[in-house]
């Protein structure tokens, strides 16, 4: 009967036993939370781009406004715009059977009056000296008909209006048909292969900038293409009214770059090289010091850094953290220390 009480409160014990060591177990995976997932980023030896950022406008270096000399009626005009013409070659014509009368009437008038001076120098007796050349061309009116002539050449040619550099034509205002006057509009001519930004600067940044700067330029529309270009001018005056000046950076032509595209570009006052760096969205401000979390055996380590110059979405770290470390750049927010983390970049 005592040895069958003995198994019987053997046995109860190590039911008991064996359950208290599941209910630890759960307990301990039910204390320990999942891994929360976040984007990360490894802290490396870089260059470091101080740099001024603004918004501005695609422009081209070179264009032409193309405007009527003389009034008469379009006979020549582009078919579309973005036509390409070379550098002197007719874009518009405007045609004026007076200026053509002109010109018809002074060449006639020339021929005469070079006629009667030829015939005055082969009869001239004596010396043909210069003074003489001038009183002849006066006395048979070759220096008028000449002086004429030229001025009916240049209003005649005043009727073709043509391309001052190889280029694109665009913002077409007048049609085949239609009548225009001196200073009439016709078009505009772009050079879409010389390229420029233009940005506006306060006077503070714009004491910074000078000629010579390297730049980065982003172009949304095509996909955030980075250029690198250079600082051709800086304004020399500030606008009273804006307290600003222009930067003109000059940059590569690129396929589907427009004048008119909207850019943003990053002017660079300062390059800090061997600077150990890190995605500027890495640090957050706690207890009203900057600090990042690394990751450490796949917990989030609460770290206070010292921080350098910053630019171009990047910062250097002076102490707090050393080359190799990965730090986490988003999902960290409401982390706390030693939380379990989980890199999914």
């Amino acid at each position: 009967m005592l040895q069958r009480i003995s198994i019987a409160v053997l046995a109860a014990s190590f039911v008991l036993f064996y359950g208290c060591g599941e209910e630890e177990e759960l307990e301990r995976e039910t204390l320990e939370p999942s891994p929360l997932p976040v984007s990360a980023s490894v802290a490396g030896i870089d260059v470091l781009y101080e740099v001024i950022s603004s918004t501005g406008r695609v422009s081209s270096r070179r264009t032409q406004s193309l405007t009527a000399q003389i009034q008469g009626q379009v006979v020549q005009a582009p078919e579309f715009e973005g036509e390409e013409f070379s550098q002197g070659s007719v874009i518009f014509r405007v045609a004026s059977g007076q200026h053509a009368s002109n010109l018809s009437s002074a060449n006639s008038q020339y021929r005469n009056a070079e006629a009667l001076y030829q015939f005055e120098i082969d009869n001239y007796r004596g010396e043909v000296t210069e003074e003489v050349t001038r009183m002849l061309r006066q006395t048979t009116g070759l220096e008028s008909a000449s002086s004429n002539l030229s001025s009916a050449r240049t209003q005649y040619g005043n009727s073709a209006v043509s391309a001052g550099f190889n280029g694109v034509i665009s913002a077409v205002t007048a049609q085949e048909g239609m009548t225009v006057y001196p200073g009439s509009p016709l078009g505009t001519l772009v050079d879409p292969w010389s390229l420029q930004v233009e940005v506006d600067l306060d006077e503070r940044q714009l004491a910074l900038c000078s000629p010579g700067l390297k730049a980065f330029v982003i172009v949304p529309s095509l996909n955030d293409t980075v250029l690198v270009g250079v600082v051709r001018s800086v304004s020399p005056v500030i606008d009273p009214g804006f307290r600003s000046g222009t930067v003109v950076i000059d940059v590569p032509p690129v396929t589907d770059l427009r004048p008119g595209a909207t850019a943003r570009a990053e002017i660079v006052v300062a390059e800090h090289e061997g600077s150990l760096v890190i995605p500027q969205q890495a640090v957050l401000i706690r207890d009203d010091r900057p600090m990042v979390f690394a990751v450490v055996a796949d917990h989030a380590d609460w770290r206070y850094v010292t921080l350098g110059p910053s630019g171009r979405g990047m910062v250097a770290i002076v102490d707090g953290i050393v080359e190799g470390e990965t730090v986490i750049t988003s999902g960290h927010y409401s982390l706390a220390h030693d939380a379990p983390v989980a890199v999914v970049n």
